[in-house]
């Protein structure tokens, strides 16, 4: 009998555990439609104009991809201080515009980081007993668990860029494409990809520049070069959280 219970056992939990990722990653959708219908009221009442990006090497020559996922920004280094809303940056003006009030719609349920990793950032981080979310954790920072890179399909300024399929940075909600990335899960390294398993081996969810969403799996950009390999730990100028060309690169790769 207890053989019995065994296989049982054997056979279930793995089903359990691909259902309860099933439901992690449908969660995670949600909230990027959310942050979508956010943004479209915030365009209605901004003249059509989106937040601005942080990450955007046109208007901030040398920005880098964690900037797209700040929500709030005040140097210098600023710990277990209430975030100032003044100082609210890319999705953060959907949180202090009242667009966008639920924290929880801004961090994804899936993360795979370390515990070690500097960029943990499950929602309790920028929060404490004394201090209701959302509180500066680190270097003046409150930050989620998605990267904000609205694209349109112009290609970028530099010859460089766009023989590379790079495109500029939409400032205004009419500029944005279907066929182009506006926001994705954070794109660290291979082995922090929130929702893979060994049935979706990579992908990402993204919500597009018409307001769909969906697990996207363009094959290009999940080749693993572009992301250093196939580890969880960040490597210098390698991974893409820490390499812009090869995290431009991915993104100009994604398609619906």
């Amino acid at each position: 009998m207890i053989a019995i219970i065994a296989i049982l056992a054997g056979l279930l939990l793995p089903a359990l555990s691909r259902a309860k990722e099933k439901s992690k990653q449908t969660s995670c959708l949600n909230n990027l439609r959310q942050m979508g219908l956010a943004l479209v009221l915030y365009a209605d009442d901004n003249q059509d104009r989106l937040p601005p990006p942080e990450f955007d090497p046109d208007r901030i020559p040398g920005s880098q991809p964690w900037r797209g996922y700040l929500l709030f920004w005040d140097p210098p280094p600023k710990t277990g201080q209430p975030a100032n809303p003044k100082y609210a940056v890319n999705l953060g003006l959907l949180y202090v515009g009242n667009y966008l009030r639920t924290p929880q719609i801004f961090y994804c349920p899936s993360l795979k980081h370390k515990k070690n990793l500097l960029i943990v950032f499950e929602k309790k981080y920028f929060e404490s007993a004394k201090v209701p979310w959302p509180m500066y954790a680190i270097d003046g920072q409150v930050n989620t668990t998605y990267t904000y890179f609205p694209q349109t399909d112009v290609p970028a300024k530099l010859p460089s860029d766009a023989n590379r399929g790079w495109t500029q940075v939409a400032a205004k909600q009419t500029e944005l494409s279907a066929q182009r990335s506006l926001m994705t899960d954070l794109i660290y390294t291979w082995g922090t990809l929130a929702h893979t398993s060994g049935r979706n081996p990579y992908g990402l969810n993204v919500l597009w520049g018409d307001g769909h969403i969906n697990f996207c799996t363009t094959r290009a950009a999940f080749d693993t070069k572009l992301w250093g390999g196939t580890g969880g730990d960040p490597i210098s100028n390698v991974t893409p959280g820490d390499n812009t060309p090869g995290w431009r690169t991915i993104v100009s790769f994604l398609r619906p």
